[in-house]
């Protein structure tokens, strides 16, 4: 399997975090312009720090915590909380991507049954259920990489700060499938849909 994005044709730009300053963050635009009954998030991660830091966070008026994928250094090495409407959570094991190099992952969820998933490098990881079941993710928020949102667009906190590299970010609107994030992983093929890559996102 391929070490890296760089050997996977069209991966597409790559976002470097060089250290836990809360400067470093990455304002996608427009964000969700419609409600998400599911969601797919996918991207390349390699990191330089001795835990994840925020992914994702996805802020709106009423929630800070609408959608964050965030570990920090009061978690388990190696953990992350994926939350969707605070303060639902559940916690995923990522203590493979510690190790410095690229990793592809994908969390996935659907309020059908609030069924979740999580694919390391093509190998289902956790699975569930009953999370958020019944839930939509609203329209109209802020989303940001590389930092935790605690209000709108900002509220930034160093210890929560994402150290490294992604590459490769998209997401989508529905669940992707095992075989669809196997092709996206080797580099085979891209699934129909994305609502959001960094390729067609405003960046600032």
């Amino acid at each position: 399997s391929p070490r890296g994005p760089g050997e996977i044709c069209g991966v597409g730009p790559t976002l470097v975090f060089p250290n836990a300053s809360t400067k470093n963050v990455v304002f996608l635009s427009p964000g969700f312009v419609t409600a998400l009954r599911a969601m797919s998030f996918c991207s390349w991660v390699r990191t330089a720090s001795g835990h994840l830091g925020t992914l994702l966070s996805y802020a709106t008026e009423d929630n800070d915590n609408k959608l964050v994928l965030h570990g920090r250094d009061s978690l388990l090495p190696g953990s992350i909380h994926f939350v969707i409407g605070d303060p639902a959570f559940r916690e995923l094991p990522l203590q493979p991507l510690l190790d410095g190099q690229w990793h592809h992952i994908c969390v996935i969820w659907t309020s059908t049954q609030g069924r979740y998933w999580l694919h390391v490098d093509r190998r289902l990881v956790a699975t569930g259920s009953r999370f958020r079941e019944g839930y939509e993710i609203p329209p109209g928020g802020s989303l940001v990489l590389g930092q935790e949102q605690d209000s709108v667009g900002g509220g930034f906190d160093s210890s929560e700060a994402f150290v490294g590299s992604m590459s490769g970010l998209a997401i989508w609107d529905r669940v992707l499938v095992p075989g669809e994030v196997a092709n996206l992983a080797i580099g085979k093929e891209f699934p129909a849909g994305a609502i959001l890559t960094l390729a067609n996102a405003a960046l600032a």
